[in-house]
């Protein structure tokens, strides 16, 4: 210690604490003795602490002024708990701080439910650099509110009194706790209605503690195929992801590892079986000393740990688990092996697919639906600026955008992601694009000569072609050769490509299940291929007939145009059932929060939007209570027909009672989207039935309409020899 150091008066066990302070950007330019002192006195304090411990609550009966706290590391959660759960969490955590070193030893690793799932609702969130009073959540809502850790912390607690005196000395302290306070309050006082629910969504499903990324699904891109869980299982034996997650607005959480900042399932094993590896920054468990003990999966709060038998003879045997595992030579026990005896589960978690260059999970979505996203940016509990502002120790002004922190259109509009964000993925991202500009183009061209041929003969191809060979003399004699009917040339090929695009259409299935197909192409581009081929090749086969349905061919042709229109509208509601009926409870409370803002400032607009609600809403009603499924079918496909017009409607009636600008438009979209949640109404209820049904008319005539083509080219071909 130099001679002269005010720390020397410090105690041992505070001199590491003071020099951790003196690196804190809020407290640059105090004075040493100041800070020394008040680390004795106890009006300064630095904390570390646990996950899920308890840093204060409204319960404290010492009476003295909340203290100040500022988050160094890590981060602290504010909940609304039960006064007697919060209570009994108390008083385990105060006999835990007083156990010996052998007492705790004996304690088990596997921690109670967490605080953030304990609370019933979680109110405030604060991260590196943050600062707050800790009475003043306290008072704003007037509830049994605690601040709780949600990863390991360091904090540091300052008196009231030693910042009044701190404040008054040193004006550049007054200005950076003044900036700090306010900045708090701004985000306390902006986090209701949907943002609310956002946050306690994001703390309480452990998202806020997850890894670089997590993992999500698109409910409105999503066709429930549940090719991401088959490819899953196929790679590893037992799949690693599960679909049906928490689900907030649009976005499934998919059940699977978020790689947690705190790692809670390490600590449990007693034969170092999982680690976090800081290179892949993933949780991998060493398959080849696992002895199934099932600690890290009890301790995984979120059931992202799977115990797999591997046992034969077991209930739950899993013969593919069991295979990989073999494979590698990861059961093997005994002298020289990684275990004493023969194990019989095995625990599986997602690693991300870490010694693979892709997931396979995001590469098999034909849709794109599943996609990994950065955690912050996707919640965003704060503005880069704010994060800025908090790490520098708040020396600069700041006027942050409210809209900026915790914005709520992922969740009630969707992300419309495509690329499978930050995910590994095996997709080509021109594929799709090059295969429809191909078959439009083509399909094009040969529309241009047929129509060439038919009406401006002498600039079709065909006719250049015949000048050419020389065998017509005069162009008469050539343009006489000119046309297009059924059974010429191009007619023929016409069909040969259409139909060889609806044979690929039909076999889609083959595609997307058989490994082979996989190596040639991701199921992204045959699902994209299915859907050209699907509409391209009957484009064709109508250039091929001529339109001539006089004979029994007709059979072939119609069951083509059912099997067409039929896939459309299997896409369709696969876009749309998700949308309508699912994740709008979010949405819904936006719109009727800034109804209210409108309501005082355009009464006379807000009773036409009403009006408009009302009447609506009585009609959806009616169908949901009366219609059947075809009936409620045409009335969804009639209602989206009439949405233009009501949107220029709606517009022209806000615009004469006075409602102009930006207020208008942010009417009329809200309202046109209220509309679209009020037929969830109708679609909810009839959801997996319109899902189901459209595949008994698709599927039956894809096989009639192989039947009917087979023939006619098999006739045809016959009659051509």
């Amino acid at each position: 210690m130099l001679a002269g150091d005010p720390a020397a008066m410090l105690a041992p066990a505070l001199r590491a604490g003071y020099a951790q302070l003196r690196q804190l950007p809020l407290l640059d330019g105090v004075p040493n003795e100041l800070l020394v002192g008040a680390l004795a006195s106890g009006d300064l304090a630095l904390r570390q602490v646990e996950r899920d411990a308890i840093v204060a609550d409204a319960a404290d009966a010492s009476g003295a002024a909340p203290p100040v706290i500022v988050l160094v590391a890590g981060q602290i959660a504010a909940g609304v708990f039960d006064a007697t759960e919060l209570a009994e969490r108390k008083a385990e955590q105060a006999q835990f701080e007083q156990m010996t070193h052998d007492e705790r030893e004996s304690v088990s690793l596997i921690k109670p439910i967490p605080m953030a799932r304990l609370a019933k609702k979680n109110v405030a969130l604060f991260t590196d650099g943050d600062l707050w009073n800790s009475g003043a959540v306290q008072a704003a809502r007037g509830a049994p509110i605690a601040f709780f850790a949600t990863a390991p912390s360091t904090i540091v607690t300052l008196t009231q009194r030693l910042v009044a005196d701190v404040a008054v000395r040193f004006p550049f302290f007054e200005a950076r706790f003044r900036r700090a306070i306010t900045l708090s309050r701004q985000r306390l006082h902006g986090i209701t209605g949907v943002k609310q629910e956002i946050l306690d969504f994001f703390v309480r499903q452990g998202i806020s503690v997850s890894g670089e990324s997590v993992r999500v699904r698109q409910l409105d891109r999503c066709i429930d195929c549940k090719q991401c869980e088959i490819a899953c299982e196929e790679r590893y034996g037992a799949r690693r992801l599960t679909l049906g997650g928490y689900q907030l607005g649009m976005l499934d959480f998919v059940y699977t590892c978020r790689t947690c900042t705190d790692q809670r399932c390490i600590d449990p094993c007693a034969y170092d079986s999982i680690k976090f590896d800081p290179v892949k920054k993933e949780v991998v468990i060493n398959d080849a000393t696992c002895t199934g003990c099932s600690a890290c999966a009890q301790s995984c709060p979120y059931g992202a740990i799977d115990m797999i038998d591997v046992e034969d003879g077991s209930p739950a045997f899993n013969k593919d688990f069991r295979a990989r595992l073999e494979k590698a030579k990861a059961l093997a026990f005994g002298p020289g092996t990684g275990r004493v005896a023969r194990v019989r589960r095995i625990a599986n978690k997602c690693d991300h697919c870490g010694a693979y260059g892709d997931q396979a999970c995001v590469s098999a979505c034909p849709t794109g639906a599943l996609i990994e996203i950065s955690a912050y940016d996707l919640f965003r509990e704060r503005s880069p600026a704010i994060a800025i502002a908090a790490r520098a120790g708040y020396d600069a002004e700041l006027d942050p955008d409210r809209r900026e922190v915790l914005p709520t259109y992922p969740f009630t509009e969707g992300v419309d992601e495509r690329s499978g964000g930050s995910a590994k993925v095996r997709r080509g991202r021109w594929g799709p694009l090059l295969l429809w500009t191909v078959g439009i183009v083509a399909w094009l061209v040969a529309l241009a000569e047929v129509l060439l041929r038919l009406y401006a003969p002498t600039m079709s191809y065909q006719y250049a072609q015949l000048r050419a060979s020389g065998e017509f003399p005069t162009a008469e004699l050539a343009l006489q050769r000119v046309g297009f009917r059924s059974g010429n040339e191009l007619a023929i090929q016409c069909g040969l490509v259409g139909t060889g695009l609806m044979i690929i259409a039909a076999i889609y299935p083959m595609f997307r299940r058989l490994r082979a197909f996989r190596w040639i192409a991701s199921n992204t581009m045959w699902f994209d291929f299915h859907l050209m081929a699907g509409t391209v090749g009957p484009m064709f086969v109508a250039l091929h007939s001529a339109l001539k349905l006089s004979s029994w061919v007709s059979l072939a042709f119609w069951s083509m145009v059912i099997v067409a229109v039929s896939g459309f509208i299997g896409r369709y509601l696969y876009t749309q059932v998700p949308e309508l009926s699912s994740g709008r409870e979010l949405e819904q409370l936006d719109h009727e929060r800034a109804f209210a803002h409108h309501r005082s400032r355009h009464p006379v607009a807000m009773s036409e939007i009403d009006r408009e609600l009302w009447e609506h809403g009585q009609r959806a009603g009616r169908v949901a209570a009366h219609y059947g499924l075809v009936a409620s079918l045409t009335w969804l496909l009639v209602e989206d027909l009439r949405r233009p017009g009501r949107w220029l409607a709606r517009r022209s009636r806000l615009g004469r009672v006075g409602v102009d600008g930006k207020a208008r438009r942010d009417l009329v979209r809200r309202t046109g989207r209220m509309l679209l949640i009020q037929r969830g109404a109708v679609i909810a209820p009839k959801a997996n039935l319109l899902l189901n049904s459209w595949k008994k008319v698709h599927v039956p005539f894809t096989v009639l309409l192989t039947v009917f083509s087979a023939a006619h080219i098999y006739i045809s071909w016959d009659r051509a020899w």
